[in-house]
Parts: structure tokens; sequence; C-alpha cells
């Protein structure tokens, strides 16, 4: 299995894969490198629909412009952020989690304060659109751990884009409060693999030089 520098520098986009099936093995591993991914307040908004049926994987490709690819990888992992991880309900327990978990004796300032707890607790649920951009961005980040997994394992993926998209929703009939993310083929990579795609340097990455 690939270091996980060794999976940054050879990951790419795969649009071309064999007519061959990936193991549950490896989709659970995938599937557990997301779940450990860090999130915001330790909310885990991601939720998962793998999918390995035909007729599935192929409505899906039609949703996306008719990429052929969508249909030709074995999996599809379908990738969802829960907006109901940002509720009241779920604020209320956020003090207890951090003390048990012994992190609250770590904070400082105004988060080692068990009033500041209770007035998160007592927040009532953000509107659609900030939970949305919450969610999204913290199942970003499991995404990437998936992607990574998926490269270590030898397997090939590409990432498209799927946020918010209603159609998704109703395809596997979800409520509103589950949110599409993002659509990931999984399968093994046929033919040449691509070359990387340029970078900008990290002088232009920096806003300002090394101090």
């Amino acid at each position: 299995m690939l270091s996980v520098w060794e999976a940054i520098q050879s990951r790419r986009s795969i649009r071309r894969y064999l007519n061959k099936d990936v193991p549950d093995a490896f989709i659970l591993q995938m599937l557990e490198a997301a779940r450990l991914a860090p999130s915001g307040s330790n909310n885990q908004p991601w939720r998962f629909i793998v999918v390995r049926d035909a007729k599935t994987r192929s409505d899906i490709c039609q949703l996306h412009n008719g990429q052929r690819f969508i249909e030709e990888a074995p999996v599809t992992i379908v990738c969802f952020g829960d907006l109901n991880r940002y509720s009241q309900e779920v604020n209320r327990t956020k003090w207890s989690e951090l003390v048990e978990s012994g992190i609250a004796a770590e904070l400082s300032g105004n988060l080692a304060k068990p009033e500041f707890w209770d007035g998160v607790a007592a927040r009532p649920t953000p509107p659609r659109e900030r939970r949305l951009t919450s969610a999204v961005s913290n199942t970003y980040i499991a995404i990437e751990h998936l992607l990574l997994m998926a490269t270590a394992l030898g397997l090939g993926t590409c990432w498209l884009n799927a946020v918010d998209n209603p159609t998704l929703n109703k395809l596997f009939d979800l409520p509103e409060s589950i949110v599409s993310v993002a659509v990931i083929p999984v399968g093994y990579p046929a033919g040449k693999i691509p070359g990387p795609r340029p970078r900008i340097s990290i002088e232009q990455m920096l806003l300002r030089p090394l101090p």
C-alpha cells in the first residue's frame, strides 16, 4: 500500500476503468478513512451511498452530462451532507462530548468555560444556507480521505461535483435535510494513467512570503 505522501503525489482523476470488480473490503477501508476525517465541532455531517447496480450507475451518468466512465466504473459512491448535524439538539451534546473525550481540559479562553457551551446549546438551528456551507465543506474533507485511501489501494477515482442537486435526492428518495455533495466513480484504472495537470508554485500559493 502507498504511503500518504505517495498517494497524494500519484492521485489522478481517472476516466477509464477496467471491467473488474472492487472488493467490499477495499470499499469498507475507503469508508473507514472517510469516517475518521476531522470536522468542525466534530459534527461529522458526511453520509454515503455505495452504488454497484448498473441501472443506478446509468441514471447517475445521465445526471452528469452522460459522462460514460460513471457507468463504466464498477462502483459509484454518492456523497451527501446531513444538515441535521447542525441542529440545536446536536449542539446540546457538545460540552459533554468534550468532557468525556478529555478535550475539555485542553481548551482555553472562552471555549474552556461550560457557560460558553451552554450558550452554544441555546442557539437556534442556523438557517439552511449556513448549514449547507458547513456540511459541504466538512464532507469535502471526508471525501479527500476516501480518495487518498482509494489511491493507496491501487484504485482510481474521479471527483464529480454534485452540490445540492435535488435530482440525486429524488433518485435515492432522500429528504431535503440530506444534500448531495459529490459523485465518486471507483474502479481499477484502464490504459495509461494521465500525468499531473499544472499546479501553482508554493510562492504563488502563499499570500505572504514564509517568515
